[in-house]
């Protein structure tokens, strides 16, 4: 029978379902499944005399069958064609479509490729295997996007979704092809944080961003061609947050999805132009869309009305006075040593052991201590006190099962991602390889789970995610699991400080781990343009000397007219030599024979985004969208 006739002569409405009972049967399991996905007790392999509630689910391989949520399958009198009906779905497709690529997904998503997105498509239409790795891939592509930008997905599109199947969750899941719907895990880490609305400004709310070239609209375009799809779009200026991927207040070429991004902008003739971020700007000072307190709670105020009782308004004013909004950066561009002053009050808290409470810290600025990890660097390490309950299990067992656990989840991701790819591009056809082979041979795509873990894992062990650094920690877990679970982030509580004799300070965990520091760092409430350089705390002054960069490091001067702090570089400082002094200090000896005292070394951000916009061609400019007139 060829397509055109199989399409006329199918008869569903005469379509004997009586005929397939020992079929029903005999595949309970497949129906169990179908009952967990609507999250219903119907048992759906059992068939009713309302024919309009029968089912048919066929194991191995053979056709699933639904008639009460339109989405079935039967086979043909052609046996290379497969028939799928559904409410939104009318589609003839060959076996081998079925064999090599709908067989080995879950039954979420088959039932997701098999609804009709095509407004056309009112008749039976025969599908090719074209269309649905097509439309697989731009899911994908869509859901990642989707998630990163923290959009809900467009419902319209994504009718499978709005039920709350996730499809492309876990991609351990998705391609199972006897999974259900996936259950949700444990990981937090979602997306980099944006501060609170209040405090974000009108350029953050914006979603022009100022150029060299003049202002642009921002978008995301991870399969690299221009946002084909159209969900990559910023909402506003402030979704910039999720791209700072190291957390040090600037969007620049050393986080994760910098080029990645792309802008849109038009030239004085309308037309229009699209550029990566990296063309337009070096970096983007997060900072810039922050506001400041008094403003903040004025727009508070303004919308005290809506708050419905003066104990809710009241509540949120006072934790909104409470809020840090640059807490979302690392500690390196906030925190700074504590000085003798502060040492001094600090010590006014301890018993006559000379053990500091951690319940006395309450109230005071945050604490952190210098912690070297896996990678052999130094990060701080900010003190949690609140709550703190005994730990009855091994500090560093604990740690360790964590870690594995979150490394044997990335892994079963990434091998089922790949497994799939690998084995489809062993059936593909030249035509498919063609079209898609690009991203068939090294597919690039994020599940949901694995951006999730990959922020925990930066969160954790303060490294960039790469699938070496994974391995690295893994291996380290490994050869030494004590020192490793001391390297990750602290998950147990602060109990009690002592500040010691030689000035170094003991710490006390409930865990019962105790560690010696040689210093302490306060939260400034602030966020620098500098980063604490903690490894030149720990280096030797040969290397220092050796390998300091003059450039880009820099100190804390306070001018002696002014009394000011200024932030200067080594290099226009005139240092030549730098010596590490015994009490955690450094000594610069400049060219003009001087030395100079500092507490501490740092890392300027070089950004170079100062072009005049006056002095760019006109023809190089960019301006604002041009307005559609109607006659």
């Amino acid at each position: 029978m060829d397509i055109k006739s199989f399409q006329t002569n199918l008869d569903l409405i005469n379509f004997k379902f009586d005929k397939y009972t020992d079929i029903i049967k005999q595949n309970e399991e497949i129906s169990k499944k179908r009952a967990d996905i609507y999250q219903t007790d119907r048992n759906f392999h059992i068939i009713s005399e309302n024919e309009s509630e029968n089912y048919i689910g066929i194991k191995n391989n053979e056709p699933i069958t639904s008639k009460k949520y339109k989405d079935y399958v039967i086979y043909s009198d052609n046996k290379d064609l497969l028939y799928y009906q559904g409410s939104n779905a009318y589609y003839a497709i060959p076996k081998d479509t079925d064999t090599n690529l709908l067989s080995k997904i879950s039954l979420t998503d088959k039932m997701f490729l098999l609804n009709k997105n095509d407004l056309t498509d009112e008749k039976i239409v025969v599908k090719d295997e074209a269309y649905f790795i097509q439309k697989m891939l731009d899911d994908m592509i869509i859901e990642q996007t989707s998630f990163m930008l923290g959009k809900k997905l467009d419902q319209s599109y994504d009718v499978w979704h709005s039920l709350g199947f996730g499809r492309n969750y876990s991609y351990a899941n998705k391609f199972s092809p006897n999974a259900g719907n996936y259950k949700a895990d444990n990981y937090s880490n979602q997306n980099y944080l944006i501060p609170n609305s209040y405090y974000l400004n009108s350029y953050a709310n914006s979603n022009l961003i100022d150029t060299k070239f003049g202002k642009a609209e921002l978008f995301l375009d991870l399969a690299g061609d221009n946002d084909r799809l159209g969900v990559g779009s910023f909402s506003s200026n402030s979704q910039l947050f999720r791209f700072d991927s190291d957390g040090n207040g600037f969007v620049d070429k050393n986080d994760t999805y910098f080029d990645k991004l792309k802008i849109r902008a038009y030239d004085k003739d309308g037309n229009e132009i699209i550029k990566k971020l990296s063309e337009v700007v070096d970096s983007i000072n997060l900072k810039d869309f922050i506001d400041s307190k008094s403003n903040a709670l004025k727009k508070l105020e303004a919308q005290k009305d809506n708050y419905g009782t003066i104990e809710a308004y009241e509540n949120s004013l006072q934790s909104l006075k409470d809020y840090n909004p640059y807490s979302i950066f690392k500690p390196e561009v906030r925190y700074e040593s504590m000085n003798e002053n502060d040492i001094k009050e600090l010590s006014k808290l301890a018993d006559e052991d000379g053990w500091i409470d951690a319940s006395k810290l309450q109230g005071l600025a945050n604490l952190a201590y210098a912690k070297q990890g896996v990678d052999g660097s130094y990060r701080l390490e900010e003190l949690s006190y609140l709550g703190a309950n005994s730990q009855t299990n091994s500090y560093a067992n604990e740690q360790y099962s964590k870690f594995n656990s979150l490394y044997e989840d990335y892994m079963a991701e990434f091998e089922a991602l790949n497994g799939f790819f690998d084995s489809y591009k062993q059936t593909a056809s030249d035509e498919i390889m063609a079209e898609f082979g690009e991203m068939i041979e090294n597919p690039e795509f994020k599940s949901t789970r694995m951006l999730k873990i990959e922020s925990e894992f930066t969160a954790i062990t303060g490294l960039n995610f790469t699938l070496e650094n994974l391995q690295k920690v893994k291996d380290s877990f490994e050869k030494d699991r004590a020192n490793t679970a001391n390297m990750l982030k602290d998950t147990d509580t602060l109990t009690a400080i002592r500040i010691n004799k030689n000035g170094t300070f003991t710490l006390k965990f409930n865990s019962g781990r105790e560690i010696i520091v040689n210093e302490l760092y306060k939260d400034s409430g602030k966020a620098f343009d500098v980063e604490l350089n903690l490894n030149a705390k720990f280096a030797t002054s040969i290397e220092l000397n050796q390998d300091i960069d003059l450039v880009v490091s820099a100190a804390k001067i306070q001018d002696k007219i002014t009394g000011q702090i200024e932030i200067k570089s080594l290099k226009d400082l005139g240092v030549e030599i730098i010596k590490k002094l015994s009490n955690n200090k450094f000594a610069l000896q400049t060219n003009d024979g001087k030395t100079i005292i500092i507490d501490q070394i740092y890392t300027r951000f070089m950004p170079n985004n100062q072009n005049d916009i006056n002095l760019i061609d006109d023809k190089d400019k960019f301006y604002l969208k041009p307005l559609r007139i109607w006659v």
